[in-house]
């Protein structure tokens, strides 16, 4: 009887918690219909889909701890860089030129031409 009251209290709890609440609409609206044939394939599909995406984040985290490495020596390479630009002015001149110059074609370009698509870009 008692584990029973318990899985009573942990299902208000899950409720009750935030990320359960997106999905409360989805199983209050098939309330009307029959289990076996509304209810039950919805809940299979959801929990087939958690599991897909938490596998897959799974499997993207162990990517992210070996990418890891590589983003570290990168980082560091491109504060090497910001470092070095910072000391020397002439340097700091030659990195930036290139992305000056691409600012002002934008710039030009998007006087000129109006629409959606430069509105959104």
């Amino acid at each position: 009887m008692i584990l029973w009251i318990l899985a009573y209290v942990g299902g208000l709890l899950t409720i009750l918690s935030p990320c359960i609440l997106p999905v409360l609409p989805f199983v209050f609206s098939r309330a009307d219909q029959p289990f076996r044939k509304s209810t039950l394939p919805m809940l299979v599909g959801m929990a087939t889909t958690f599991a897909l995406f938490s596998t897959l984040a799974v499997v993207g985290g162990d990517w992210v701890v070996h990418a890891n490495e590589w983003g570290r020596g990168l980082a560091i390479g491109v504060l090497l860089i910001f470092a070095l630009t910072l000391i020397f002015p002439s340097l700091a001149e030659r990195v930036t030129h290139p992305l000056t110059h691409l600012g002002n074609r934008l710039s030009r370009t998007e006087r000129t031409q109006q629409g959606p698509g430069h509105s959104f870009l």
